[in-house]
């Protein structure tokens, strides 16, 4: 309906943008890129989106085109709470034909057992993702690329959701049929065989499950997911029975050990009441010997204090003995430090006599010799003054005198101020 020139909807809701919301994609940000696909997640009406696009290098590839619609197909096919929502193909501005899917909030299964979980929610993620598999199974699809990286685990609740179904397939197609997957999560016949098989996926299941560390009891299971595609699981339900024959006998194993615990408790707690009632009357009766001992007690701790008494008055006399004994040691000492004082001195006085007896004796002979070496005419003062300070030099070390060297050098002083004199007549 048209009305002044302005197009207006019959039913007056609102279909033009307003602000804050806008139906065109803004905010492109580039997710991840592989060879062949760019993943970008954009804003649209207030929310993000997950836009998947060929890469330009292969946009104008039929093969690509193909494969890509291929994947929307099949996404279209799936409603699962476990497996990403596409809404359609749109040609998006600057980018070109996009996968619009619903942008999943959270960390790849990666990401989120690198942080804390405990073992019981690593189990429930095992089995949400297990379970979402067996769905997609059911329509017939397979989707030939699981492997961590492509698991998300939403912040909120930690639902499990499975993404990025662009190697998947299906028997109803006939185009792309060629060996595809992760090679450390491949099947070992899907490296080789074109066509697609739910047990592949259950072998690359188990490879996912390997690193989960779901403990012992999952072992086993996971054992039998890797083994060749004729002996391992054919078909995710008959995994699921396993695992939940596996829980329903932890369950049992579990309950009969909690029983078995409850027995042993209550056998416990009788044998104790038993032997409770043994110790009560042991203790009864050992209560009246320690009360007898205790009274025995109480008259020796008596005699002992008194004891006490004595003693602390033989150590008061005691110590009024020491301290005398200590007064006339220190007396004894103090007379005994005097007379080796006094017997110094009479020593060093007698050492100082002796000594300068032996210099003075040693100061004589020395003038007398000095005299006769110097005495001799014809000859000059100067060779006067040499054989004196020779005859000096032989004087004062000729043992016979007994001299230290400290009184060797006084006499050689003395000597060498006699000739010193002599040698001034000289000259005079």
């Amino acid at each position: 309906m048209t009305t002044g020139g302005s197009e207006h909807s019959e039913s007056g809701f609102l279909t033009e943008a307003f602000e804050g919301i806008s139906r065109t994609f803004t905010d492109v940000e580039v997710i991840t890129t592989s060879e062949v696909n760019v993943v970008a997640k954009a804003k649209r009406y207030g929310r993000w989106w997950l836009l998947k696009v060929l890469r330009a290098e292969v946009a104008a590839s039929a093969v690509h085109q193909q494969r890509l619609r291929k994947e929307l197909e099949i996404l279209m096919q799936l409603q699962h709470p476990g497996v990403v929502t596409a809404y359609g193909l749109e040609e998006v501005e600057g980018m070109g034909p996009c996968i619009v899917m619903d942008y999943v909030d959270g960390l790849t299964l990666t990401e989120w057992l690198q942080g804390e979980n405990t073992k019981e929610g690593r189990r429930r993620v095992a089995c949400e993702l297990t379970e979402t598999i067996g769905y997609i199974h059911s329509k017939g699809i397979v989707h030939r690329d699981l492997k961590p990286s492509n698991i998300i685990v939403t912040h909120h609740g930690e639902r499990v959701v499975l993404i990025d179904f662009g190697l998947a397939d299906t028997d109803s197609y006939a185009i792309l049929k060629q060996p595809a997957g992760t090679l450390k999560y491949m099947a070992p016949e899907q490296r080789e065989n074109e066509t697609a098989d739910a047990r592949n996926d259950i072998y690359s299941l188990g490879m996912v499950l390997r690193q989960m560390d779901l403990g012992r009891s999952y072992n086993h299971i996971i054992k039998r997911c890797l083994l060749p595609i004729d002996d391992r699981f054919q078909n995710v339900k008959a995994m699921q029975q396993a695992m939940e024959r596996r829980r329903s006998l932890v369950r049992r194993w579990t309950a009969t050990l909690t029983i078995l615990l409850l027995l042993t408790a209550m056998g416990v707690l009788l044998l104790l009441g038993m032997k409770y009632r043994s110790q009560e009357q042991r203790m009864k009766s050992q209560q009246f010997l320690i009360d007898t001992q205790q009274t025995k007690i109480e008259q020796q701790r008596q005699k002992l204090d008194s004891m006490q008494h004595d003693i602390v008055e033989h150590r008061q006399v005691q110590t009024t003995q020491g301290q005398a004994i200590e007064s006339l040691t220190e007396h004894v000492d103090t007379v005994a430090d005097y007379q080796q004082r006094q017997e110094a001195k009479k020593a060093e006085m007698l050492r100082r006599e002796q000594s300068q007896q032996r210099m003075s004796v040693a100061f004589m002979a020395g003038v007398d010799s000095l005299r006769k070496s110097v005495n001799e005419t014809g000859i000059g003062a100067q060779e006067r003054y040499d054989r004196g300070v020779h005859t000096i030099e032989q004087h004062v070390e000729n043992r016979a005198y007994g001299l230290t060297d400290e009184e060797k050098n006084e006499v050689r002083v003395c000597l060498l101020s006699v000739l010193e004199t002599m040698k001034k007549g000289w000259q005079d």
